[in-house]
Parts: C-alpha cells; structure tokens; sequence
C-alpha cells in the first residue's frame, strides 16, 4: 500500500477508533467493535471496516458461524506496505493530517454554538529535554493511558473526543 492510500483511509475519525480498538485488543468482531463504539450507526461501522479491508489495513483472521450468519473477526496487519516510505511520503502523511485537523478545527469554530471551554479545548506545546530512551518510555506511558481509555464503551455523558499527539524535529 502506498503512504498516499494510507492517509486517506486513516483520516476518518470513525477508522482512526476502529485501528485503535484493535491495537487495544488485537482483534476483534464488528459486534465488539460496535459496544465499543456505540456512537456509530452499524451501517456506518460496517462500512467504513469494509474500507479498511480494501485498503489492506485490517485483514479478516478468523471465521464462524453464528445463528445463520458468518461471524468474522479482524486484527491488524502487520505490515501493510509493499516498500519502506520516502521522506517525501512520510511528509506528505504529516501535511495532510495537520491540513485534517486545521479542517476540523476551523468547522468547529464556525459552528455558533461551539464553547471551547465546556468542550475543553486544548492547544499546548511544550519542549521537553529528554534522551532517546526517557522519550521512548514517555511515549509508551502515554500509549498505555489511551490504551486503556479506548476500550471504554460508548453513550452516556461519554463523548468522542479526539486526542492528537505531535512530536516534531527540533529547529536546524
């Protein structure tokens, strides 16, 4: 698969959290996907799994039978690429995320009734003194937090709310 495919798959929020449930579990069916998710019309869900199926994301690793219907259960694929990235491709998945979240936000606070502080809206930047290693061990820190939050299911006072993290190069 090549970077460009990747971006456009990845840049739904709806797959972003389908890819997350299954970093968190490893596999899952589209009923488990579903509790998880329940924000999501199952229409949708099915969809957008399809999506990830043809794009080579997902891959479907188990099959059985349930009440007259097959049942399958997906898991990541390892390595969905056929080639390592160019700088230029990995740039270009930086650029057009940053290019989806400036979207985002700019449909947000078009919307009148948008409260930045009741939607706790948060913008920081903060630069850290860290070797490789304390950076590695913050990262994982930080994966473990959100890996424990992204199998909460929905409804409720629960909303989505997305969280994007960016570690960028120091100045030359």
């Amino acid at each position: 698969m090549e970077y460009k495919e990747l971006s456009k798959a990845v840049m739904n929020p709806v797959r972003q959290r389908i890819i997350q449930y299954l970093i968190s579990n490893g596999k899952g069916t589209s009923n488990e996907i579903l509790q998880v998710l329940a924000d999501v019309p199952p229409a949708s869900l099915y969809r957008h799994i399809k999506k990830l199926l043809d794009t080579g994301l997902i891959q479907i690793i188990e099959e059985r039978k349930v009440r007259g219907t097959i049942e399958k259960t997906y898991a990541l694929v390892q390595n969905p690429f056929d080639h390592v990235p160019t700088n230029q491709e990995i740039g270009a998945v930086f650029y057009q995320t940053l290019l989806s979240m400036q979207s985002t936000f700019l449909r947000y606070f078009e919307n009148e009734e948008a409260d930045p502080q009741k939607d706790m809206l948060l913008l920081q930047t903060s630069t850290l003194m860290l070797t490789d290693e304390e950076f590695g061990k913050l990262l994982t820190d930080i994966g473990a937090l959100i890996s424990a939050c992204s199998t909460k299911k929905g409804g409720g006072d629960r909303k989505v709310r997305r969280l994007s993290f960016v570690s960028s190069p120091e100045e030359r």
